[in-house]
This record gives structure tokens, sequence and C-alpha cells, in this order.
């Protein structure tokens, strides 16, 4: 289910190309145009209180898609942090399983002489 789930937010149409391996590279100090070009554009971006983020959807073998958050500062836009959000990942999830209906329970009794 996880891999049909949602799109990336970073580069070309092959799911490996959003993978959150990439996260590896990044480095505290880079600027924005950096971590461009290492993860693509974000998904979406906003301004919380004095900080600037970014949000990805990125690929993890095994998994699905992972929402990562990368915080910059506004008045110096410097990548400071950046950290996958499970507990989203796992609403995500349920919110799909929820999407599919119940199956249907069979009890088969076997009798072995």
């Amino acid at each position: 289910i996880s891999g049909c789930a949602g799109t990336g937010g970073g580069l070309g149409s092959n799911p490996f190309s959003y993978s959150s391996t990439k996260t590896n590279d990044l480095m505290p100090g880079m600027t924005p145009s950096e971590v461009k070009s290492l993860l693509g554009q974000a998904k979406s971006t906003q301004f919380i209180g004095d900080k600037w983020v970014w949000k990805y959807s990125l690929m993890e073998y095994g998994k699905g898609w992972i929402p990562y958050y990368l915080v910059f500062g506004k008045e110096n836009p410097k990548l400071e942090s950046w950290y996958a959000n499970e507990d989203e990942y796992l609403r995500q999830q349920e919110l799909w399983l929820q999407a599919f209906p119940p199956t249907e329970k069979h009890e088969i009794k076997v009798k072995i002489e």
C-alpha cells in the first residue's frame, strides 16, 4: 500500500530518485540551492516563527513515502536541521488502511482422525 501512497517532492519520476538515503548527504549550513540540487523542489514550504520549513516526501525502501522536514533560518537561510516525521507517516498509513473495506472472516473446522 505504502509504495502507491502519494508522490514525492524531489527529482524525476523514478520513485528511487526520491530516496531518503539522499538525506545522508545533507549538512548543517547548506544553502537552499544546495539542498534543491540534492533533493529537488520541496513539496511545500512555510514560515513558522523565525524558521523556514521545507517538506519533502521521500521513499524509504520497505516502508514507502516518509515525510521529511528541513529547517532553515529565516533571516540567514542556511540548513539548521532535518528529520523524518514517523508519527505523520503512521497516520498516513492508518488512513490508507481505513480506505479499504474490512475483510470477511471465514472459519473452517477441520477434524483429523
